[in-house]
């Protein structure tokens, strides 16, 4: 969740401003902490008020952009049948944002530190894919579940699809999302 105070929010722009900027110069194994706070214009210690690391302000960026365009409690007003629909359309928007930003998944993902970009968009998707079963459940769409398993398998699975996404030169967002869904393991309510 994003801080909503005006010296947080503008501190955090700039910070990931100034991140997006230096990587379309400097790969992110050498972009440093001191060379992101000169470009945005704050010091160390605001820096680490809000970040451990320059690959985390990357890992949040990404995923926070990624999280938007996955929503699941919009879905509580959409009927059974438009459930699946509407989570295929929304991983499609996902896709496009990696589209729109390429280069920048690109740098993230080919870095020493991509494994935080990883967790954390792992983590986001996870609650996503935990909360569209627990949905489904209650529309009767599903059967029992097993969450342990399924949650972070799918998760794991979208993670990475998404990563592949990111090194492919293919602009069709809606085409890779079917695809995705597609591959998708048994419980999940393919449409009709």
């Amino acid at each position: 969740m994003r801080a909503t105070d005006r010296r947080t929010v503008r501190t955090v722009a700039a910070i990931e401003t100034a991140v997006r900027a230096a990587l379309r110069e400097v790969a992110l194994d050498e972009l440093t902490v001191a060379e992101v706070c000169r470009r945005a214009g704050v010091g160390r210690p605001s820096f680490y008020t809000h970040f451990a690391s320059v690959p985390a302000v990357v890992a949040q960026m990404l995923t926070a952009e990624i999280d938007d365009e996955l929503p699941v409690n919009d879905l509580d007003a959409v009927d059974a049948e438009g459930i699946e629909p509407a989570i295929t359309m929304n991983f499609a928007a996902a896709l496009q944002l990696i589209v729109r930003d390429r280069d920048l998944y690109r740098a993230a993902y080919a870095s020493t530190s991509s494994g935080v970009l990883r967790r954390v968009l792992e983590k986001a998707i996870e609650t996503r894919v935990r909360n569209i079963i627990l949905i489904w459940r209650e529309r009767g769409l599903v059967d029992e579940v097993d969450m342990e398993v399924a949650v972070p398998f799918a998760a794991g699975g979208i993670a990475t699809a998404l990563e592949s996404w990111a090194f492919d030169d293919s602009t069709d967002a809606a085409g890779r999302a079917r695809a995705i869904r597609d591959q998708m393991p048994r419980w999940w309510p393919f449409p009709e």
